[in-house]
């Protein structure tokens, strides 16, 4: 039995935090900065009615930090301390939903419960995930690297 954690599973990555207008559609972003716009995105999960979304003021205040961040500094130190910034329901390190598959079936376990779908039928795992990982809002926290690592760059 070939097993792995489905970290991946529900599309979300690092790199890719969020991706559309989800539960703060009524946040203006057009006179943010847009390097503030795109360290705090907006969250979407990738399948309807699964995965957790940021909140709209989670998002409001990780603008805010980020804009606070970068105020009236060279924009090289703008930059670095943007470098690696962090901002999704998952956190930097991904999905906390885990599970295991064979040829013939998957079964994935949270905090919501546990279920089982066969590996060919993509009805099940959709009704599957929106068990074990349930659309919801929550709050996040943005993440911003140290700024000792913009230390050459920022005065």
């Amino acid at each position: 039995m070939k097993r792995f954690q489905v970290f991946a599973l529900l599309g979300l990555s690092l790199a890719a935090c969020g991706g559309g207008a989800g539960a703060d559609s009524n946040l203006d972003t057009s006179n943010r900065d847009p390097r503030c716009v795109a360290a705090c995105p907006a969250t979407m999960p990738q399948y309807a009615g699964v995965g957790a979304v940021c909140d709209t003021q989670s998002r409001g205040e990780c603008l805010d930090l980020c804009e606070a961040r970068i105020a009236g500094l060279p924009t090289l130190c703008q930059s670095c301390l943007l470098e690696n910034a962090c901002f999704g329901p998952d956190g930097c390190f991904g999905s906390q939903t885990g599970g295991s598959c064979d040829q013939t079936s998957c079964t994935l376990q949270s905090e919501f419960g546990t279920c089982t779908y066969r590996t060919d039928d993509q009805a099940a795992k959709l009704a599957c995930m929106q068990k074990v990982d349930p659309r919801r809002d929550v709050a996040c926290t943005p993440s911003f690297q140290p700024t000792t690592k913009c230390s050459s760059v920022c005065p």
